[in-house]
Protein backbone atom coordinates (compact mmCIF):
# COMPACT_ATOMS: atom_id res chain seq x y z
CA UNK A 1 0.00 0.00 0.00
CA UNK A 2 1.11 3.50 -0.09
CA UNK A 3 2.05 5.83 2.13
CA UNK A 4 3.10 9.12 2.51
CA UNK A 5 5.71 10.22 4.89
CA UNK A 6 6.40 14.07 6.45
CA UNK A 7 8.22 15.83 8.82
CA UNK A 8 5.85 17.82 10.97
CA UNK A 9 7.66 21.39 12.17
CA UNK A 10 8.86 19.97 15.44
CA UNK A 11 10.71 17.26 13.83
CA UNK A 12 8.97 14.46 14.29
CA UNK A 13 8.04 12.05 11.54
CA UNK A 14 4.47 11.64 10.40
CA UNK A 15 2.30 8.73 8.30
CA UNK A 16 -0.69 9.04 6.02
CA UNK A 17 -2.29 5.56 4.16
CA UNK A 18 -4.96 7.08 2.24
CA UNK A 19 -6.19 4.13 0.72
CA UNK A 20 -7.18 3.14 4.99
CA UNK A 21 -7.86 7.03 5.73
CA UNK A 22 -5.07 6.86 8.21
CA UNK A 23 -2.61 9.28 10.05
CA UNK A 24 -0.26 8.30 12.29
CA UNK A 25 3.17 9.41 14.20
CA UNK A 26 6.22 7.15 13.78
CA UNK A 27 7.33 6.42 16.97
CA UNK A 28 9.83 3.64 16.70
CA UNK A 29 12.02 2.74 13.86
CA UNK A 30 14.16 -0.14 13.37
CA UNK A 31 16.35 0.86 10.55
CA UNK A 32 17.82 -1.30 7.50
CA UNK A 33 20.85 0.87 6.12
CA UNK A 34 20.42 4.81 6.47
CA UNK A 35 16.74 4.85 6.18
CA UNK A 36 14.09 2.90 6.22
CA UNK A 37 13.34 -0.70 7.74
CA UNK A 38 10.43 -1.46 10.14
CA UNK A 39 8.14 1.42 11.42
CA UNK A 40 6.18 1.41 14.60
CA UNK A 41 3.00 3.52 14.59
CA UNK A 42 0.87 5.47 17.16
CA UNK A 43 -2.02 3.38 16.34
CA UNK A 44 -0.37 0.28 16.77
CA UNK A 45 0.60 -0.68 13.45
CA UNK A 46 3.87 -2.01 11.87
CA UNK A 47 4.87 -1.09 8.31
CA UNK A 48 7.73 -2.08 6.32
CA UNK A 49 9.55 0.27 4.86
CA UNK A 50 12.17 -0.21 2.00
CA UNK A 51 15.76 1.08 3.13
CA UNK A 52 17.22 4.04 1.23
CA UNK A 53 20.53 5.14 0.80
CA UNK A 54 19.76 8.53 1.98
CA UNK A 55 17.24 9.84 4.20
CA UNK A 56 14.35 11.47 1.95
CA UNK A 57 13.26 14.89 1.13
CA UNK A 58 9.76 15.07 2.92
CA UNK A 59 7.28 14.74 2.23
CA UNK A 60 7.56 11.84 0.24
CA UNK A 61 5.02 8.94 -0.48
CA UNK A 62 6.52 5.00 -1.00
CA UNK A 63 5.29 1.56 -0.69
CA UNK A 64 4.69 -0.13 2.10
CA UNK A 65 3.78 -3.58 3.60
CA UNK A 66 1.55 -3.64 7.00
CA UNK A 67 3.34 -6.45 9.61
Amino acid sequence: MKATFRKTPDGKLEVYIPKKDLEAMVLEIEKEGVWGGVFKLSNGWVIKVPPLDAEPKFPITLEVKKM
